[in-house]
């Protein structure tokens, strides 16, 4: 079995991996990831996030959706890029709530992220220009 401390290292390189437009690696990493630790979130987060930079937001939220929070119902990390991929589909009342849920979470990371997003998802909001009528 792959140690914990392993199984982070290896996400992390795949993190890195898609970061750097290097999808095709890191999707060999996220699914030697899969393999080796079938219980784990990482791997789905890992190809979730790299769809994400393919800009395959739906293949990204179905990643989530299907596969990681089949694992961890409640992993605040899982529901922060689950806001992130409804945030790029333009979906962004359910990106809001879907982030307003964890902004008060124990993980902080996640909860850090969320409120991150919702900063992002409010700017974008407010950017866009109002629809003409009489004034």
């Amino acid at each position: 079995m792959v140690s914990a401390e392993t199984l982070r290292l290896l996400a992390d390189i795949g993190f890195m991996a898609t970061s750097g437009g290097y999808s095709k690696q890191a999707r060999s990493l996220f699914g030697a990831i899969e393999l080796a630790r079938p219980d784990s979130v990482l791997p789905h987060i890992g190809t979730a996030l790299n769809y994400m930079n393919l800009n395959l937001h739906q293949e990204a939220l179905d990643t989530l959706e299907k596969k990681a929070l089949t694992l961890e119902p409640d992993n605040a990390t899982v529901q922060a890029f689950m806001g992130m991929a409804l945030m790029l589909l333009g979906r962004s009342s359910e990106s809001e709530r879907c982030l307003n849920s964890i902004t008060d979470s124990e993980d902080t990371l996640a909860a850090s992220l969320a409120s991150n997003l919702l900063s992002e998802l409010r700017q974008h909001v407010n950017k866009k220009p109002s629809a003409p009528g009489l004034h």
